[in-house]
Parts: C-alpha cells; sequence; structure tokens
C-alpha cells in the first residue's frame, strides 16, 4: 500500500521509544527455553516479533501473546509468555508419537530465521526453515556451513532450508563481517550442547552490539558465557540444559518471571531525524521519552552523531527511561564509520541530505544484504529530492558520500519515493516530508510494520497527515 504525506499541525511533540525488537527476538527465544515462567513485556506487537513467536510455537513451545489495557480502556501494550518451552513442546512431540516434517515460516524477519535455524535440530528431527519477500534471497552460507560441519544436514544455503540431525558440541569458526544474526543463532545452540563448545570469529566482528545483545540475555538467563577481545566466546551448557531466568532480571508476577525490554534506539533515530529536520516548520522539538541512556544498544550513537551534525540534543533523566530533547537543523557535516550501525545509514544519510557539505558514511557495503540493497534504496530516494551521493570502494568496503543541498533547496512537486518495501527506508522517506514543502508519497509504506507498527499515527501526531492511496 501506498501512502501520501502532507503537513499538517502538530498536535503533540512527545513520542514514545518503542520497544526493541531485537531485544524482543532475543528474551522470546531465551523465555521458550527456560525452566521458569517468563512473561515480557512490550509496547508493540511488530510483524517480526510475530514471526518470532510464530516459529516458537511451530516448534512446539508456546508463547501467548496479550494485549494489555489501562483502566480507561486505552492500549497501553502487550504481555507475551512463555506457557511451554520447547523441551516440553519436543517431549510432548515424541509420546505422541508425531514424526511430520515441520515448517517454520519466518516471514520477512531475518533475526527469526537466523536465530532459529540453529536451534531449531535440536528439537524436531526434520524440520524446514521458510520465509517470504526478500529473505529467501539473503544469504545464509556461512551459518550453514557451521552447521554442517556440527553434524548437521542442512539442504540449501538459502532458504527454504531444510534440516535434519543433531548438532554436536566443538570448537567452531565463523566470519564476523557477514551478519551479527548467524552468531546469535550459534550462541543460542551452542549454549543447549553438552559439554563445552566454542566459536572462534574468524576477523573484524561487525555490528558487535547485537552480539552484545544476545551475550547480556544469555548471561541473565544463566548461560555462563566468556568472550575474549571479541574474537572468541565459548559456552557451557547448564545443567539440565534448560535456561533459568534471573529473577532480579525486573520483577516477578503471579508464578512468572517478568521483563520489561527496553526502548529501541534503532527506530528512535528515525524520531531523531524527523525531529532534526522539521524543526522550525511543524514545531520546535521533539521529545522521545522511555530510551535507556546507558543502554548496550549500538544505535545509541546517534545522539552524538547528530551533535556533530550540528543538532541540539539534551537529556532528561538517567538510566532505563530516559527523554531526549531534539531541535534544531543540521548544520555541519560529519564522517562516521558504520561498521557497528549500519541500521542508522538511512536515517543518517537524510540528515546529510540536507545539510549543506559532504558527509561521509564508511563500511557500509553489508547495507548491500538487508531487506533490500540499501545503498542503492538510499541512493535513488536522495536523487529524486536532488541530492548526488557516490559511492567508493577500497579493499571490499564501501563508503558513501552524501553531497548535502541544506535546508533552502526544496523540491518544486510532488515526490515520490519507493520503499522497496523496505522499514528503514519507508521511514527515512517520512523524514524527508518534514525537510520538503510538497507532498511526499511513499510506496509499500506499509513496510514500517515490520518492526514500527503505528508509526504513521506517530508522525500524524508531529504535524505530518497521511492519506492512504
Amino acid at each position: 500500500m501506498d501512502i501520501k504525506l502532507e503537513k499538517g499541525r502538530a498536535v503533540s511533540g512527545t513520542v514514545t521509544a518503542i520497544t526493541s525488537k531485537s531485544y524482543v527476538h532475543r528474551l522470546l527465544l531465551a523465555a521458550a527455553l527456560c525452566k521458569d515462567k517468563v512473561s515480557i513485556s512490550s509496547n508493540i506487537l511488530s510483524k517480526d516479533m510475530e514471526a518470532t513467536i510464530r516459529v516458537i510455537n511451530a516448534l512446539g513451545g508456546y508463547i501467548s501473546v496479550e494485549q494489555i489495557s489501562r483502566d480507561s480502556g486505552e492500549k497501553k501494550g502487550y504481555l507475551f509468555t512463555a506457557q511451554r518451552s520447547l523441551f516440553e513442546g519436543a517431549k510432548l512431540c515424541r509420546d505422541q508419537g508425531s514424526s511430520d516434517p515441520l515448517v517454520l515460516d519466518c516471514g520477512e524477519s531475518g533475526s527469526t530465521a537466523r536465530f532459529i535455524l540453529p536451534v531449531a535440530p535440536l528439537f524436531a528431527d526434520n524440520v524446514t526453515v521458510t520465509g517470504s519477500g526478500k529473505l529467501p534471497t539473503r544469504p545464509m552460507g556461512p551459518l550453514c556451513d557451521v552447521l554442517r560441519s556440527a553434524g548437521v544436514s542442512v539442504s540449501s544455503d538459502y532458504l527454504p532450508i531444510t534440516l535434519s540431525g543433531k548438532p554436536c558440541a566443538g570448537d567452531y569458526k565463523i566470519a564476523g563481517n557477514v551478519s551479527s544474526q548467524f552468531i546469535t543463532g550459534l550462541l543460542f545452540m551452542l549454549s543447549l550442547l553438552e559439554g563445552k563448545s566454542t566459536l572462534m570469529i574468524d576477523g573484524e566482528l561487525e555490528s558487535a552490539p547485537y552480539v552484545d545483545m544476545t551475550v547480556d540475555v544469555l548471561e541473565k538467563f544463566g548461560v555462563d558465557c566468556e568472550a575474549e577481545n571479541r574474537s572468541f566466546v565459548s559456552y557451557q551448557a547448564q545443567e539440565g540444559l534448560h535456561y533459568k531466568a534471573d529473577c532480579r532480571y525486573d520483577c516477578s508476577t503471579d508464578d512468572a518471571v517478568l521483563i520489561a525490554a527496553e526502548g529501541d534506539w534503532s527506530n528512535a533515530a528515525y524520531i531523531m531525524a524527523i525531529a532534526s529536520l522539521g524543526c522550525g516548520s511543524g514545531f520546535e522539538d521533539i521529545m522521545i521519552e522511555g530510551l535507556n541512556s546507558e543502554s548496550i544498544q549500538g544505535d545509541r550513537e546517534i545522539t552524538s552523531l547528530l551533535d556533530k551534525f550540528g543538532v541540539s540534543i539534551r537529556r532528561s533523566g538517567n538510566g532505563v527511561n530516559c527523554g531526549y530533547r531534539v531541535c534544531g537543523n543540521p548544520y555541519r557535516s560529519i564522517d562516521a564509520d558504520c561498521s557497528q550501525i549500519p541500521d542508522l545509514v538511512p536515517a543518517l544519510a537524510v540528515v546529510a541530505a540536507y545539510n549543506e557539505g559532504d558527509s561521509i558514511f564508511r563500511n557500509v557495503e553489508r547495507l548491500r544484504i538487508k531487506e533490500c540493497d540499501r545503498i542503492d534504496a538510499v541512493t535513488d530516494m536522495l536523487s529524486v529530492v536532488g541530492v548526488k551521493v557516490d559511492i567508493t570502494r577500497n579493499e571490499g568496503h564501501e563508503n558513501m558520500i552524501v553531497h548535502g543541498k541544506g535546508m533552502n533547496r526544496p523540491v518544486a512537486e510532488t515526490i515520490t519515493i519507493d520503499s522497496r518495501n523496505d522499514h528503514r527506508i519507508a521511514m527515512a522517506a517520512a523524514a524527508i516530508a518534514f525537510a520538503e514543502k510538497e507532498p511526499v508519497i511513499i510506496k509499500d509504506a506499509m513496510a514500517v510494520n515490520k518492526s514500527y507498527p503505528g508509526f504513521y499515527d506517530v508522525i500524524e501526531q508531529l504535524g505530518m497527515h497521511h492519506v492512504m492511496l
């Protein structure tokens, strides 16, 4: 579905950060491997979250979804509760003599697919992992090679992939510059194997903060983890292999451990980009609440990068529930290494487009294997508003140079941007609408539901009227 964005009147300058889907993916899987009953609270239910819940349930676990409402009846959020573990589900299937092959549909969620591929063979003798959209074209080969070396039969390097045979403990190696999601899936797998296993990271580990998230969740679920210089990770399986939730993680309610997943810095970055481009036209500033100032999410770097652009960032509070007030337009160019923060690049590139000067985003090559080729998508998107992007290559790395046009050279006609069904590109296109005077049409605009359902309602409050086409 396409959407037309036109400037209207802002009715609120405050946005509550949505829950981090990156944390929720990991927490859901950990909860399904836990002997304790665990509930996870979230203020959204995205398509990617639904995919992870769906595959866990198909594999024999059971995650229930309960919508929470305030006393007034207003929707507050969701509670995801692990009612049955994957261990119990696998035993139930064995007791019932079920031998039917399982199909795990990951939708368009790369995290779901890459996390479940190494774990699924432990709970099903014959399982097919599949997906839709661009996911079947996204590479899985390095992960599949490790699974083969662990004794798993793997049918293909691209979805759909059929797996059989149980992995065994051992010493394994994987490249660190392809996907942190591969490493996360393997760390979950290795923690469930009897005996000690090691995973060596070959070369530099990119998107390291996402692996840090995984280690954080695993350690809080009783997994003994040791890491040295991001190049070597070892796991020792717990007695009985089940995870055990740390009751101090958040709090307990009835018979369940309750975990509140923290706010999402990746999606908050796009609201901050909107704030920096819309300031002075529809509003004077935007406050984003519900973010963890001490988060290990790498995309927390958005605040320091916007500061380098010259945008004002003021924090209120400390710890898990901070607010960030964003105001002012960009007026300085920046030079940033994006190897650890690839999801920020579309947002940063749009901010750079409305600064007068050349901004450089280094080591962006992995953007080519996201939901779409984000390098091409960003280049095309910015060309529509008269901004030139150059891509340079050096020894396997790619750099993006955005030649900014400043805030005072708007396009004089309706702008049409193809999101390529990529949620990050659609949100970046929405930020452009705040900087331009003419309406912006976003093709496949509902791609935002992958990570940020309700996004257009949020920006409507900020003064951007949207019409379904």
